[in-house]
């Protein structure tokens, strides 16, 4: 699990799981500590092969390279 951004009302975490093969499981959710039912909640989760991942980094990668 990656704990991508924590602040004291939010954590947002992902994991990437290897299922089979080529396939991974992809889960994002979010955890809102002071929420009434404080637990993680889904915000996404799919399955996604190895180049698909792949594409979503480089779609990441130039994302966090673009000149401010």
């Amino acid at each position: 699990m990656a704990n991508t951004q924590t602040t004291p009302a939010c954590q947002l975490d992902a994991i990437v799981k290897r299922i089979d093969g080529d396939q991974h499981h992809l889960l994002i959710s979010s955890f809102v500590p002071s929420a009434c039912w404080a637990d993680h909640r889904v915000r996404f989760s799919g399955i996604l092969s190895t180049d698909e991942l792949l594409r979503l980094r480089e779609a990441i990668d130039g994302a966090l390279n673009l000149p401010a």
